[in-house]
């Protein structure tokens, strides 16, 4: 197996691994029922009154100030007066399209909503919109917009403009003046309309008001900015004459009911998607007809945390529930049927109702529940095959009849306490056993993942094993053995077909059919693999001295998975790379070397140590990193004359392009200083500041190409190219840490150089006849032979414990002139050596300074890691397609830079890409197991959201990591 062939499965096993986490443990199974059901009793309100405002953070509408007072006086009031207030908690991801599905269907749609969301994707289930007579909206999401395409006739939806959608020089109050003048309007023109009227004078009616502007407030300015304050106040003043209006357009007839919340937080740097406290927190207030009115809290220590208390409203009675509850409190407060597909129960505490509403009420909602029980039980068992169906023992379908027998003699008999006390058992055990099946597949899932995991990690072990041994990995088998690796793989495709069709006739879906067929082809690998091999244990024996340098790894590795809770542990783990130079190394180098390598990771250290969410806007340190890093390369330009373009490609370009790179690093520095002078003044980035600044873009990612392929001409252009699109993206400190790493990958190279020049390089003996290049036991080290790039080392036979090991000392290793051309980079010695302690340590490094990198360059510690603020010098829309690849662009430079300084590093010791890969793999396949272990989706919203976080980045991090050996190698080699 080739090098590439076993980074594209990496890639490949990466990419399906993090589907997996989806299936596992946030999939909900969304069938088609037949019936609907709604209580018979009149609702308590004809109308409601639903108010999103996206993103706004539960503590600051609720909160008090320092001096006692509040920015929404309004909905205080309705805290203290007139309705019930809590905390609606969401699930994850917390975004927009996941929040409305929850609130409005019942469930928690699969993570993959968040991009369903920016594309439009389809409605398949039931909604609280569709079950209503009339619902007017006046919205901004996707979401919506295909509920309202389906049911014209009775969703009337208004769409704020989408190029009015500005992430800078708009007021993003604009976005919910919007809606508030829309309902205006509407309510104007209700006075004159009779169809319009006739349709408002019926009941179950539902207007729906959107305020997105919040959101787009919190990624400008902040939550924790006065002008956030101020706009949270603006919705309160919105929302208090927005009752005004609704109420005297009904004549005050005490009908309307009002719900008033959010579908996410953020942040405290204005992002969301995590399961930070601050991000699945959302206010919650409910008032008017048929709900239960404020009360004085009675109860002592209900709530583990302090929120009653930090807010100030410990006096007053809270009611916390899950936000997929609240589909079931909308459906109740007017009287229409629950979503079919809904899963929890109605949160009936709200509910000011007589004891035969609420007994009718909760029977409905019993009965929507058991339908989808009893669907997706139905969906789970398959008949004949199905012989290891698990069946939730405390309902059953033949039980069902029954517990709809006895409810219905309480409600014939009016014994309403008892009719509600045993729907509200049932209905407990109703939600349980939907959880039950939602989690069917969960144990064996996981099994399969794991045992993918670690037969993959055996798979490279074993490569590496076989690196040690042999000379050529694909090494002539004899008839016998070749028969029998035949049939080896003939057994395991049998063994696939009749797994496919064992899956097939289960109709399992076909994300659970590629992760139960993955482990197959790696395990069969694994058989074949060391079949080929032999006898494992001399080999392994042969390896004791690399047992410390992995274990040493495997511990760095579980201490990174650490320091994704607990950032300090990172900054340790850095520190021992340069604790490593005093120890056993200092006489191999030089002191001023030694003292430059601790000063910069020194300072590397200091930067990723920052504590999470500073992500503050500064971009005096964007400036004073683009002049580190102009300085060096006007320096470089002046010391190393040589560093040409191929003049025959592009004449007109000067000989000199150190120039050119020079001069777009300053444009890059003076459009980001003028766009953020422009934001802050609220003005739009002018188009020909986005123009240049794409044009900027292309042209950095394609200039290194036209350079020599000398590895010096070379390496500076990459590093250099990518500065400009960086500062483009940066708001504060990841310029100057991207200056840290550019010296840091420098300083490796001559670390590792120097300390290659004193160790010697070993090669296997093989079995078979030596090959011309190898040296005879006989024949000392009598001569010098050139070596790797013109270099010359000395051959020559040393004493070992298992006398097969031929030593090979360069004498050599100037890196300066070698060349990355792919006929010039790489030679039998590099591909033949054997691993070596220093090769786990190099790649130990570039894995621990990898994901110190997101730290250092963005303080990425999650999936609401972004801020939008990186892309204003591109983008002046909110476009999700376009502003996403921008940010994921910024993470990944430092990453590129790396894998092309490691590339070189390679080069100097010698080392080949497979090796280099095989063993980096094996790093972060580690690192990506570690994270899974803990990935857990029961405990508190914080514990699930982190856990869920971690591994989608490690797996993001391991399919870079296979990426950029592909990336790393167009970069350098590739010519024009």
């Amino acid at each position: 197996m080739s090098a590439w062939q076993l980074i594209t499965a990496g890639f490949l096993l990466h990419v399906a691994w993090m589907i997996a986490v989806f299936d596992i443990y946030f999939m909900t199974t969304i069938l088609p029922l037949s019936t609907k059901h709604n209580s018979p009793i009149p609702p308590p309100a004809k109308r409601v009154v639903y108010i999103v405002a996206d993103g706004l953070r539960a503590d600051k509408m609720l909160m008090l100030q320092p001096d006692g007072s509040t920015p929404a006086p309004f909905i205080r009031s309705v805290c203290e007066e007139k309705g019930s207030w809590g905390v609606s908690w969401t699930g994850m991801p917390s975004a927009t399209r996941p929040g409305h599905v929850a609130m409005t269907a019942g469930f928690f749609e699969d993570p993959t909503s968040v991009a369903k969301d920016i594309s439009g994707g389809a409605i398949d289930f039931d909604t609280v919109f569709a079950e209503t007579r009339y619902t007017w909206t006046w919205d901004t999401p996707k979401f919506l917009n295909k509920v309202a395409d389906y049911h014209p006739e009775r969703i009337f939806s208004e769409q704020f403009p989408s190029e009015q959608k500005y992430l800078a020089g708009i007021d993003p109050k604009d976005m919910d003046s919007w809606v508030f003048d829309e309902v205006k309007k509407f309510m104007d023109q209700a006075k004159t309309d009779e169809d319009l009227r006739k349709k408002l004078d019926q009941d179950k009616l539902l207007f729906f008001l959107h305020l997105g502007g919040i959101d787009h407030a919190g990624y400008i300015v902040r939550p924790q900015s006065p002008e956030y304050l101020q706009h949270v106040a603006f919705l309160d003043r919105g929302i208090r004459h927005t009752v005004e209006m609704f109420e005297e357009l009904f004549n005050h007839d005490g009908k309307t009911a009002y719900l008033y919340t959010s579908d996410h937080g953020m942040n405290d740097w204005g992002a969301h998607g995590d399961g930070s406290p601050d991000e699945v927190q959302c206010p919650l207030l409910v008032w008017g007809a048929g709900i239960q009115k404020a009360a004085p809290e009675t109860r002592l220590d209900m709530f583990k945390d302090t929120i009653s208390q930090d807010w100030g409203l410990d006096k007053w009675y809270r009611r916390d529930i899950d936000q997929r509850k609240m589909a079931g409190l909308l459906a109740s407060m007017i009287g229409v049927p629950f979503p079919q597909n809904a899963v929890m129960p109605v949160p009936d505490e709200f509910l000011d109702i007589p004891d035969e509403s609420r007994a009718h009420v909760l029977y409905a909602n019993l009965k929507q529940l058991l339908d989808n029980f009893v669907a997706v039980e139905r969906d789970i068992y398959h008949g004949l095959l199905a012989f290891k169906f698990r069946a939730y023992g405390k309902v059953t379908t033949e039980l069902i009849p029954s517990i709809k027998t006895d409810i219905e003699a309480f409600l014939a008999s009016k014994q309403y306490q008892q009719a509600i006390s045993v729907t509200r058992e049932k209905i407990q055990l109703a939600v349980d056993g939907l959880r039950h099946y939602q989690h069917y597949n969960t144990q064996t899932l996981r099994f399969a993942v794991a045992m993918s995991m670690i037969g993959w990690f055996i798979v490279l072990v074993l490569h590496l094993l076989q690196a040690q041994m042999h000379w050529e990995d694909n090494a002539a088998l004899s008839p016998l053995a070749q028969n029998t690796k035949n049939i080896l793989l003939q057994c395991a495709a049998a063994f696939a077909v009749f797994q496919l069709i064992f899956l097939y006739s289960q109709t399992t879906k076909w994300t659970h059919v590629l992760q139960y067929m993955i482990p197959l082809p790696i395990w069969t690998a694994v058989i074949i693999k060391w079949y080929e091999i032999g006898d494992i244990k001399p080999i392994l024996r042969q390896q004791k001295e690399m047992a410390g340098i992995f274990a040493a790894a495997l511990i760095t590795v579980v201490m990174m998975a650490y320091g994704l809770y607990y950032r300090g542990i990172i900054s340790i783990c850095m520190f021992g790379f340069v604790a490593w130079l005093f120890k056993g190394k200092a006489n191999k180098l030089d002191q001023d070397l030694m003292v430059k390598w601790t000063a910069c990771i020194t300072v590397m250290i200091l930067l990723v140590a920052r504590p999470v969410g500073t992500r503050d806007l500064n971009y005096e340190l964007v400036l004073f990193g683009a002049v580190l890093v102009v300085s060096t390369a006007s320096i470089l330009y002046w010391k190393i004359p040589d560093f040409t373009v191929k003049a025959r490609r592009l004449k007109f370009l000067s000989s000199k392009f150190v120039i050119f790179q020079i001069c777009v690093m300053v444009l890059s520095t003076f459009i980001l200083y003028y766009t953020a002078y422009l934001s802050n003044l609220n003005i739009r980035t002018p188009l020909l500041n986005q123009a240049t600044s794409w044009t900027i873009f292309v042209v950095s990612l394609v200039e290194p190409v036209f350079v020599n392929t000398d590895v010096q001409s070379r390496l500076i252009a990459v590093a250099f190219a990518m500065v400009s699109p960086y500062i483009l993206l940066s708001i504060g400190w990841e310029t100057l840490y991207y200056f840290f790493v550019l010296w840091s990958g420098y300083l490796l190279i001559e670390v590792e150089r120097n300390l290659t020049k004193s160790q010697p390089i070993f090669l296997p003996r093989s079995s078979s006849a030596p090959p011309a290049n190898r040296v005879s036991s006989k024949g000392g080290a009598a001569g010098a032979k050139q070596g790797l790039n013109g270099q010359s080392f000395v051959k020559h036979h040393k004493h070992t414990r298992s006398n097969d090991i031929l030593i090979m000392e360069p004498t050599v290793t100037e890196w300066a002139s070698l060349n990355f051309s792919p006929d010039e980079g790489g030679t039998e010695m590099q591909s033949k050596r054997v691993i070596t302690t220093g090769d786990v340590r190099r790649q130990l490094f570039f894995f621990v300074f990898g994901v110190a990198t997101l730290f250092g360059t963005g303080n990425v510690c999650s999936i609401a890691s972004f801020d939008c603020q990186d892309v204003f010098c591109f983008i002046s829309l909110q476009n999700p397609p376009k502003m996403g690849p921008l940010m994921v662009f910024k993470l990944i430079i430092p990453g590129i830079t790396m894998g092309c300084f490691l590339r070189v590093v390679n080069m100097v010791t010698f080392t080949s890409i497979k090796n280099c890969s095989v063993i980096l793999m094996l790093i972060i396949n580690a690192f990506v197991f570690v994270n899974f272990l803990w990935l857990t989706d029961v405990g508190g919203w914080t514990l699930v959201g982190e856990s869920v976080s971690h591994y989608v980045v490690t797996q993001c991090l391991g399919a870079f990591f296979c990426l950029q050996f592909g990336i790393s190698y167009i970069f350098t080699s590739v010519k024009v």
